[in-house]
């Protein structure tokens, strides 16, 4: 029996919201019946609880007594990552549970229950990351700013408590691309990462075809 749930599409661009809903309604085929989309459109920037269909939504899970909630791709939810983690930790805790069309690093689509405890975990995972961040001694550069003096050679766009959550989210099956939205960094950083990782690189578009299991992009 297809589990009823409801879609959030957040989308910037006239021509994403139909090339998302069709990638949605593929992912539900045979496991979900949506009962209603709801769409914010440019509104990236702002939290999700402050947009009109965000709230919305909300409404209607809590009157029509749904707990299922499809997003195209966790990504998209928030321009900002630790808004968009705080939005589904948020979620989580009132038991409600999302799923992913694209990128989806939780698996447990069939298993409610599981998927809430794995997303939990994935959250835990991150606060701890964000915790360890603010211990990290400031950089070389960081203290020359402070002091008013010139850094020696160029910051590191990542540094360590950063670089292991990224090997950590990439060997969960998140794609290269999502990982640069997540830290802000661009495509060759990722790669420089994982040049010690060959087994997380995965392969460009068109270049062969992927054997089961290995990473894509």
């Amino acid at each position: 029996m297809k589990k009823d749930v409801v879609v959030y599409l957040n989308t910037k661009k006239k021509g994403d919201y139909e090339f998302q809903k069709s990638k949605i309604e593929h992912y539900c085929k045979y496991r979900f019946n949506i009962i209603k989309i709801f769409h914010d459109h440019r509104m990236t920037a702002t939290p999700p609880e402050k947009r009109t269909a965000f709230q919305e939504m909300m409404k209607y899970c809590s009157t029509s007594n749904l707990d299922g909630i499809i997003l195209y791709d966790l990504a998209e939810l928030a321009k900002d990552m630790d808004q968009g983690l705080a939005t589904l930790k948020r979620l989580t805790e009132g038991n409600y549970t999302v799923y992913c069309a694209c990128n989806d690093i939780f698996g447990y689509r069939d298993d409610p229950g599981r998927r809430r405890e794995a997303i939990g975990n994935f959250l835990a995972f991150m606060e701890q990351y964000r915790s360890s961040m603010q211990k990290v001694p400031r950089s070389a550069s960081k203290k020359a700013a402070i002091e008013g003096k010139r850094p020696i050679g160029r910051p590191k766009a990542l540094n360590e408590g950063q670089i292991e959550a990224l090997l950590t989210i990439r060997k969960a099956g998140t794609s290269i691309s999502q990982i640069c939205r997540m830290f802000g960094v661009s495509r060759s950083t990722v790669s420089k990462i994982l040049a010690d990782y060959p087994e997380l690189k995965g392969v460009w578009k068109g270049a062969r075809k992927v054997e089961a299991g290995e990473p894509t992009d």
